[in-house]
């Protein structure tokens, strides 16, 4: 549900939940915090108005009148399939994220191999006890910025926390447990570098990740039938069919907001759509995968090409040099692109051919 404007009331956050529970949603999670009251509330916005004689018989009738936040907290309640978010952030504070679900491990212990955060941004205590499911939306670019691997868990002190993609999950077949298996649970022995967790089940979709819990995005780009305007929801002209059964995810995408974030493929892409991206690759079963073996690969491929090509550079001349070295480079594009392709394994071809270019 794409807002056009924001703030809104949160009795039309609460009217937008109670339409699309009517109209038969699997899974509505809300991808805003609603972490302070609502200023617009009657009660709080009493205090925003002068105090003068006019307004003297006007405020016991308006303090009377419902609490906003309050008739959000009955909307997600009465829904009964709403899943909320917070933010866990660097900065250190005494927030805690209420947990609704567990957690059950196989293999090594897997807290040492999470991000570890030191506070959260959490809904208002009426909001956050009201839902069906609680998780975080915090995602971790790379150092340049681009978002290419998704946090499916985050440590908070010594407690575990899921993402909204998790619960989302979770919260669709009625599952109360995750199970996070490591290595050196059965089946899975160290091998490199991959030392920490191997996948993390929810219900029954098993999902594998890094070591780190965090999930390989599968960018598809933006899609323009990901997204149902929220005026079509209120018109009244929505179907049953188009809602019945999905996913929904209520976020924003205006500029203004700064939740507009940096894909492999989209410069800006509303963090709202790569959550919604990440349950479509979950449910499709599109995985990526970093083997174990691929930074060895790709040092071992530069070396004994590397060493080759040196060794027959003096014989051979420059052309023909050339010819080699972009040969060496093409095989290796050609055999990353056909990993991913195929199997979804990413090996890195672009260092082995600018070390190619360096060697030659």
């Amino acid at each position: 549900a794409k807002f056009g404007q924001w703030p809104w009331p949160r009795t039309r956050v609460a009217e937008l939940i109670t339409r699309l529970a009517e109209k038969g949603a699997a899974v509505i999670a809300l991808d805003i915090l609603f972490a302070e009251p609502d200023r617009t509330s009657p009660g709080n916005i009493l205090s925003l108005w002068p105090d003068t004689p006019e307004l003297a018989s006007l405020r016991p009738v308006i303090e009377k009148l419902p609490d906003h936040d309050e008739a959000l907290a009955q909307a997600i309640k009465k829904a009964q399939v709403v899943v909320t978010s917070f933010g866990l952030i660097l900065e250190k504070n005494e927030r805690r994220p209420v947990a609704k679900a567990g957690f059950a491990f196989t293999g090594n212990p897997p807290s040492g191999s999470l991000p570890a955060f030191q506070g959260a941004v959490v809904n208002l205590q009426v909001i956050e006890a009201a839902s069906a499911g609680n998780g975080s939306v915090s995602l971790t670019p790379e150092q340049d910025g681009v978002i290419r691997r998704v946090p499916l868990l985050g440590r908070l002190g010594d407690e575990l926390y899921p993402s909204q993609v998790l619960e989302v999950l979770r919260t669709s077949q009625g599952a109360k447990t995750y199970i996070i298996k490591s290595v050196g649970s059965q089946g899975e022995k160290a091998s490199g570098t991959h030392t920490g967790i191997v996948s993390i089940k929810a219900g029954q979709f098993v999902i594998p990740t890094d070591p780190a819990g965090r999930i390989l995005l599968y960018d598809t780009g933006h899609r323009k039938e990901r997204y149902l305007p929220a005026w079509k929801v209120f018109s009244g002209d929505l179907s049953a069919d188009q809602i019945e059964g999905k996913i929904v995810f209520i976020g924003t995408s205006a500029l203004g907001l700064k939740d507009l974030r940096t894909t492999p493929l989209v410069p800006f892409m509303p963090g709202v759509e790569i959550q919604a991206s990440l349950i479509e690759q979950v449910l499709l079963k599109n995985f990526l995968h970093r083997p174990d073996w691929a930074p060895g690969a790709e040092w071992l491929y530069v070396l004994v090409l590397g060493l080759a090509l040196i060794f027959l550079m003096p014989w051979i001349g420059a052309l023909w040099g050339a010819l080699i070295a972009g040969g060496m480079a093409a095989g290796a594009l050609s055999f990353s692109w056909y990993l991913f392709t195929t199997s979804g394994r990413l090996l890195d071809a672009l260092w082995p051919c600018v070390a190619m270019l360096c060697i030659y």
